[in-house]
């Protein structure tokens, strides 16, 4: 799988020199398409959908390839403060079928509800009738990684902000105003949302990394949607849960260096020239802080 490339094998990993990373990142699609590592060891672990809980299944399995020290990015975007709400759903076996190809052999076994997903992986076609097509066609490669500039009119940038606020995070986690205080459902969600982000850090505390929050930034079109009580809501007050425990984190929310359309290559994911330019401010600003050698 091209998913795969991105991890680093444990085969023959005593002559395998891609490791000691000084940095690196997970999160989700926002974090896949955020950050692009130049001039330093880094790795963007980030696989697309990607939940907090896979966040630290992936550092698990992969944080003996980081040096000793190393700083580890926890992005957030709008909605991972509620995140925790998804998790009334059961997850996919597709979805977690994605994260045991990632693994190596001998880590699969320990791979949640790998029992179960035995059968899926042996025999794909069983379980999606729909793939049977890629027998006679294969897929077209994601090809959104190489793209440099920003494809879409004004007019079509405000029209796809829409469509993610509107037929995507409203539905996805039934919320009627971005204004309205948490529903019951959604602040049990948030509870759910920082007993991971605390598993996390303390997992990598406790083994010497530096974690730090990152707040992604978002496009102008989306940033319109986000009042300053809708930005308290779902982004600072869940930033402030962590710098309350000490750790450090930066907000690029609305950082109008980042927000342009020209970073992007459409409301939400930045383009190969905007995830340059925010990485290297990004590690600019670690580095400031003491957290980055």
């Amino acid at each position: 799988m091209a998913l795969s490339k991105q991890f680093v094998s444990n085969n023959g990993y005593r002559s395998n020199l891609q490791r000691n990373y000084e940095v690196v990142n997970v999160g989700s699609n926002p974090a896949r398409f955020a950050f692009f590592y130049e001039d330093i060891r880094g790795q963007n672990w980030s696989s697309g959908t990607q939940g907090l809980d896979m966040d630290l299944e992936v550092l698990r399995f992969y944080h003996s390839f980081m040096k000793q020290g190393a700083t580890v990015i926890l992005p957030i975007v709008a909605f991972s403060s509620v995140s925790g709400y998804l998790n009334r759903y059961p997850s996919s076996k597709r979805y977690l079928a994605k994260f045991a190809s990632i693994l190596d052999g001998l880590q699969i076994k320990y791979h949640p509800k790998f029992k179960d997903l035995c059968s899926y992986m042996q025999y794909p076609l069983l379980y999606n009738f729909s793939a049977l097509r890629y027998l006679v066609k294969d897929i077209d490669p994601d090809r959104r990684l190489d793209i440099s500039e920003q494809p879409m009119q004004a007019i079509e940038m405000e029209e796809d902000a829409r469509c993610w606020i509107e037929k995507c995070w409203k539905p996805e986690f039934n919320i009627q105003s971005l204004d309205a205080p948490l529903t019951k459902e959604l602040q049990e969600g948030r509870d759910v949302s920082v007993l991971m982000m605390c598993n996390m850090i303390e997992f990598l505390r406790e083994r010497g990394y530096k974690p730090v929050i990152v707040s992604l930034p978002m496009s102008a079109a989306l940033c319109a949607y986000f009042t300053p009580r809708a930005y308290e809501t779902y982004i600072t007050s869940f930033i402030r849960i962590f710098e309350q425990m000490g750790i450090p984190c930066l907000d690029y929310t609305y950082d109008n260096r980042f927000t342009r359309h020209e970073y992007y290559f459409n409301a939400l994911f930045m383009n190969l020239k905007g995830r340059k330019a925010f990485t290297h401010q990004v590690l600019e600003d670690i580095k400031r802080i003491g957290t980055l050698d």
